[in-house]
Order: C-alpha cells, then structure tokens, then sequence
C-alpha cells in the first residue's frame, strides 16, 4: 500500500466519514503526535545542553559568561517540566514558541557580545532547522522563521555600524551551514506532515474496515446461530406434523365414541357430562387442524382470498396461553377477506400479539388490553393492533424492522421477529407502520392491497 495514498482513498470515501476522519486527524495530532515529538526535541536539547555545558567546565569561563549558560538550562528545564506536568502539552505548538524565545534571547546576546560572529547562533538555527519536523506546520514554521530574521537583523543593527549592516547579514545568511537550516526547515514542514497526515489515513482507514469486519462478523455468527435454530425448528416442525397427523386419527375416533355415546345415552348428568367431552375434543381438533395449516409450506398456487376474521382467530388461539388476563377485543367488518398467504400472515399476527403480550408485562398497567380493528378501501385494508403495554421509545422507532435489533433483554430474543414481518408484508406488496407513546400504548399499522396479482413467486413471502 502507498504510504502516501492515504488522503487520495479518504477522498473516496462518502462525506460522513471524510468528517470523521478530520475530526479523527485533529484529536492525534493535538494529543499524541505533537505533544511526543516536542518531547523528543525537548530530551535532545537538554541532553545537547548538558554536553555543551560539560564542554564549557572543561575550558576557562568566565562566571558571568557561565551564569547566563546555567541560567538558560534552568529555563529550558523549567520548559520540559511544565510540558510534562501542566497542560502545556496540549497547547501545541505553544511549547516550540517558549523554547525559542529562550534560545533566540542567549544565541542572540552572545551574537551581540561575540561582535556578530555567526558562532553563537549556529546553535538556534539549528534548532530552527526542526522546527517544521517538530510543529508539523508550514504556518507555524514560516512565523519562526521570520521572527528569527527580524531579531537578526535587529541584534546585527545593534552590533556593527550601519554602513555594515547590510553586507554582516548577508555574510550570516549566505553561510552554508545557516542557509541549509533556512532552507531544511519549510521544507521538513511541508514534507512530514503530508506523510504523517497520509499515515493517519491510512490508519483510519484500517480501523475503519477493523470495525466494519467486526460488524460484519457479529452478524455472520448471529446469522450462523439463527440458522443453527431454524434447522432444529425445521427439524421439530417435521416431527410435529407427524404427531399431529397421529394425534388426529385416535382423535376423530374418540370424538365418534362420545358422539354415539351420546346418541345412546338417556342419562341427564351423563350427556352433560359427554357435552363437555366432545366440546373439549373439538377444541382440539381445531387447534390441530390450524397447526397443520399452520406448518404447511407456501403453496405453489398464488395469494388466495380469506376472510380477516379467521386469520386473526386463528392466531388468537395460538396465543391463548400468553393473552390469558389480557382482554382482546376484535372489530373486524363481517365477511372482509384480504388476498394473501395465509400461513405467513398468520404468522405476522401471531408476533404482533406475542410483542404486545410481552409489553403489557412490563408495564402491568391496571386493565391490560388488546384492540384489534380493520377498515377497507377499495384498495388497501387496514388492520390496526394496539396494546397499552410500555411502549416503545422514538429515538427505537426506526430501527425496529432492522435484523438482530430488539428492545427486550431476553437471551434468546434475536431481534428477527419484526424484521421477518416487515418481510412478509413486503412480499405481500403491503406495509406495516409503528407509531407508539412511551409508557402509554404501541400501535401497529398493517396495510395490505386489496388485490395481489398473479401467483408470481417472487412476491411469496418466506415461511
């Protein structure tokens, strides 16, 4: 990979992330990148310090002369100390400015002192030549620069007469040593934080596909864990339309003997009792006559037209056991059919009542209720589900169609139930809509065409 194409593929990138990663490139340069390379400078120069120092004790010095060196390390090591410990260190490149100003003041009094001799500012220059690696700036070092060359001019003026001002200066200037730090210096600026800028892409970048493989690979094993479960559910729907099948034939004939029991019996207390029998057996042969319905593949055939009242009883029973305490009302036009699949939209139904089971639960308001209404037009009908459970907060809203989100903290909730409904409403070219008040009620919108045309499988929902 290029190092230096980094900003070229974050130009790529849709406008969000180019925010993003803006946002990213400013938080490391101000924290990490500029705070540890004024660190690094800072060591170097104490340690260069201290060795020029040491040079010094071994040659005579005079003592105001070797004041003014003593005074100037306790400076700069006041500098580091506060850049350590104070917030300092996210002033970048405030610290820079302050070692300057340190150095410009002693390289320039010995400038002075020493006649204009280029000696005593070698050193300052050299610092100036890492001053665009160090503040990674073109504006910062630009302004460095010029304020060296003022104080330069201003300390030369003070130091020669003025018929020599001009031809000291460009003496100092033209001097290879100081012309290559004038010259290193923008050029390390504009030179290091393009490829520091180009680094920091390429590292947002690679974080940014780390998380997206993290994402992907989260939805890879829940997926991986859905189908595990949708396999042992095939598996167990398999088995339970043969037990089904064996429970209907001993069941016919037990209700054929309570039925001719029945017909022979004179005994008052008997037949009640014979009534309740049959009333029993007949419940459940209904309950498994609409689980087989209800287990059965898509047909090969298209939508077909049944009546609403039906579908929604029939899911009703399904869900006898969890609605218990809750009452369910139904306002459903006699004889209203929709055109659709009936197995997946009981189905729908089925999840609707269990979600607003589940949300009166957590509520426990003091009347649990459940309202079921239809209106039709000539092209839509409309079923409306509402429960006063907890309801649902707005900012959960738009995210409850999306696989594997869910509000529930039960382990085994998935968070596929919506996503599958809003599936099948999808194939049967319908809607579904969610509007709630937290706290209050949720209601649910099912709107489905009056006509489905033709069996065209690409519009038959999943089972």
């Amino acid at each position: 990979m290029n190092l230096l194409s980094g900003v070229e593929q974050i130009k790529q990138l849709p406008v969000d992330r180019q925010r993003r990663f803006e946002r990213f490139s400013r938080t490391q340069y101000r924290y990490r990148v500029l705070p540890l390379f004024a660190d690094v400078y800072l060591i170097i120069a104490f340690i260069g310090t201290l060795l020029f120092l040491a040079g010094q004790l071994s040659h005579s010095v005079e003592p105001p002369v070797f004041a003014g060196y003593l005074l100037y390390t306790g400076v700069l090591t006041a500098l580091i100390l506060a850049h350590r410990f104070t917030r300092l260190r996210r002033a970048a490149p405030l610290v820079v400015y302050l070692v300057f100003i340190n150095m410009a003041t002693f390289s320039y009094l010995g400038y002075i002192g020493a006649g204009a001799a280029i000696a005593p500012v070698v050193g300052l220059f050299f610092f100036i030549s890492s001053v665009g690696i160090i503040t990674l700036s073109l504006k910062h070092t630009s302004i460095i620069l010029a304020a060296n060359l003022i104080l330069l001019v201003l300390a030369t003026a003070v130091t020669v007469p003025t018929d020599q001002v001009v031809t000291v200066l460009i003496g100092v200037i033209t001097n290879w040593l100081i012309l290559m730090c004038l010259v290193v210096s923008p050029l390390s600026a504009w030179f290091f934080s393009k490829f520091l800028r180009n680094l920091l892409a390429l590292q947002f970048l690679l974080r940014d596909r780390n998380r997206q493989l993290s994402r992907a690979l989260q939805t890879l094993e829940a997926t991986e864990d859905k189908l595990a479960q949708e396999q042992k559910h095939q598996a167990l729907s398999h088995m339970a339309k043969g037990l089904l099948h064996e429970i209907t034939n001993p069941l016919n004939c037990a209700i054929q003997a309570v039925d001719f029991s029945a017909a022979i019996n004179r005994n008052p207390d008997v037949a009640e009792a014979l009534d309740d029998a049959a009333s029993h057996q007949h419940r459940i042969a209904e309950i498994v006559s609409d689980l087989i319905e209800f287990s059965r593949p898509a047909p090969d055939h298209g939508p077909e037209a049944v009546t609403l009242d039906k579908l929604v009883q029939t899911a009703l029973r399904f869900c006898r056991h969890q609605l218990q305490g809750t009452a369910v009302t139904t306002q459903i036009p006699a004889g209203l059919s929709v055109a659709c699949f009936p197995s997946p939209l009981i189905q729908v139904f089925v999840n609707l009542l269990m979600n607003a089971s589940s949300a009166i639960r957590a509520a426990s308001p003091a009347r649990p209720q459940i309202r079921i209404t239809a209106a039709a037009t000539e092209a839509v009908t409309s079923i409306t589900v509402r429960d006063n459970g907890k309801g649902i907060d707005s900012s959960d809203l738009q995210r409850l169609t999306d696989p594997f989100f869910s509000t529930s903290e039960t382990p085994d909730n998935l968070g596929l139930g919506l996503s599958i409904c809003h599936t099948i409403m999808r194939h049967h070219r319908g809607a579904m809509k969610i509007a709630s008040e937290p706290g209050q009620w949720t209601e649910v919108i099912l709107e489905l065409p009056r006509h489905i045309d033709g069996p065209d499988k690409s519009t038959r929902p999943p089972n």
